[in-house]
């Protein structure tokens, strides 16, 4: 029997004993277009992100383009695309993902296959209330490489070891000498200042710090 638990901030609820047409058929309903959901082998999760959660998660990825921009680094973006696959009864959004080192292979791909295609090398997760189904076990089994988890206060990253456990790291695998540091100090500033002055602020400090590499 389908039972409901409403988990307090961010307007998170579980429904237990969810098929894979129903999670299907909930996910693609235009009416549910904003909401995020994560679906794990019958409990489906819905939440509704808070502003904050979305502020980070936009910021975030300003500051990872100003980064590839200045670094000449080829990405392709895929923001929240839903993750899913019957085989595995998976099915989630992260808050942003990127090709990188495949980024050649799915170039010109509108519409990517996971049970063909690599999944994105990189996902972005903003953490600013605790999910009631743990993602990480579902980027495994999905094969992403890295994970960056943002909880508004820290960064990790972390990395799918060939065990197929996430090992954290000091920094990422996707772009190397990417200033975390840095990044956490940009974003425990939102809300204080504002986005474009935090993101010329970031680009003016990899410029300083950075050389850009040749064309």
């Amino acid at each position: 029997m389908t039972t409901v638990e409403q988990i307090q901030r961010e307007q998170r609820f579980v429904l237990r004993g969810i098929t894979w047409p129903t999670y299907e058929a909930l996910r693609e309903a235009p009416e549910n277009y904003h909401v995020r959901m994560t679906y794990d082998r019958g409990d489906l999760e819905i939440m509704s992100p808070s502003q904050l959660h979305e502020q980070y998660s936009y910021i975030l990825g300003r500051l990872i383009d100003v980064w590839t921009e200045e670094c000449n680094i080829d990405i392709k973006s895929c923001r929240t695309m839903t993750f899913k696959r019957e085989d595995l009864e998976h099915g989630l959004e992260p808050d942003n993902c990127y090709y990188v080192g495949h980024e050649p292979q799915m170039r010109q791909k509108t519409e990517g296959d996971l049970t063909i295609d690599p999944p994105p090398d990189l996902v972005i997760e903003v953490e600013v209330s605790a999910p009631a189904i743990r993602k990480m076990p579902l980027y495994a089994a999905f094969g992403v490489p890295e994970v960056w988890r943002f909880d508004g206060e820290t960064l990790e990253v972390y990395r799918l070891s060939a065990a197929g456990q996430y090992e954290a790291r000091e920094g990422s695998i996707c772009f190397p000498q990417f200033p975390i540091a840095q990044v956490v100090n940009v974003l425990r500033q939102v809300n204080t200042a504002s986005e474009t002055a935090l993101v010329r602020s970031f680009r003016d400090w990899v410029r300083t710090n950075f050389v850009r590499p040749a064309e």
